[in-house]
């Protein structure tokens, strides 16, 4: 099953633009319309009608985030995206309080690896979200390779840069860094004995 992971931003409603993003690399998923939520365009390109895609949010509580209204706008533009397409959409929500602390990155790994199902096609959205988030997501993503039988497909994160003098967005890219994701899982599963070894393994995956 089709399964999408995404970081919602904390930001107030108006600073999350509509954004019409390149794609770097893989044109195929590139969309040429624009979305607040960068994975919607490249679920637009992928989705197929009659197709079960499980969306699950992971918003962050607290007193001054709106990741609860933008996750509804988020659905929202991905429900009107779906009318043409008729793709069968459920959506579960992950909560995490913005504290670094170890039981709020071991709760985001517990309920990752609760609610994503087996045999999982996993797109994985990191655009928003704040930055020690992200890495108990990847181990997340390894718990559910081992042991849920799950494949990464996608692990995308879009760019977008403020000029500061006119207050406008400039040079939005959205890149599929579903390599690097892979790198640090090949990081984690090399064996030899040598650095010599080891390097040429690292230089024959970055020729691929």
């Amino acid at each position: 099953m089709k399964t999408v992971v995404i970081t919602v931003p904390m930001m107030p409603l108006d600073a999350v633009k509509s954004i019409t993003y390149p794609m770097d690399g893989n044109k195929a998923i590139e969309y040429g319309e624009p979305v607040r939520c960068p994975i919607n365009g490249v679920l637009a390109k992928t989705m197929k009608n009659g197709e079960k895609i499980k969306v699950i949010y992971i918003v962050t509580t607290g007193s001054n985030s709106y990741c609860q209204q933008m996750k509804e706008i988020f659905i929202a533009e991905l429900e009107h995206i779906n009318k043409e397409i008729g793709a069968i959409l459920s959506y579960d929500t992950v909560e995490m309080e913005f504290r670094a602390t170890m039981q709020t990155y071991n709760k985001l790994i517990l309920d990752l690896a609760e609610i994503v199902p087996d045999n999982a096609e996993i797109f994985a959205d990191i655009t928003y979200g704040f930055k020690t988030e992200v890495l108990s997501f990847v181990c997340a993503l390894r718990f559910l390779e081992e042991f849920r039988d799950a494949t990464v497909q996608h692990f995308i994160y879009a760019k977008l840069e403020r000029n500061y003098k006119t207050r406008q967005y400039e040079n939005p890219m959205i890149y599929d860094i579903t390599s690097l994701y892979y790198l640090f899982k090949l990081m984690g599963s090399m064996r030899t004995s040598d650095t010599e070894t080891a390097m040429k393994m690292l230089k024959d995956f970055f020729s691929i």
